[in-house]
């Protein structure tokens, strides 16, 4: 298991970064590319998506 950081945004900033990461992941989509970035794409956006979901 790697390191742990914790990071606190602003609302805003988190979607914000969940739009660069889906758009991030669309492109890796589109290029059917399997790079060792996409798996860390998925799981910011994952843990994104779930940390909006429970601030709402």
């Amino acid at each position: 298991m790697g390191p742990v950081v914790r990071v606190e945004f602003e609302r805003v900033e988190a979607l914000e970064l969940l739009g660069m990461t889906l758009a991030h992941l669309n492109d890796a989509e589109t290029r059917a590319e399997l790079s060792p970035r996409v798996p860390l794409l998925m799981a910011i956006r994952d843990k994104l998506a779930l940390a909006l979901r429970e601030e709402s």
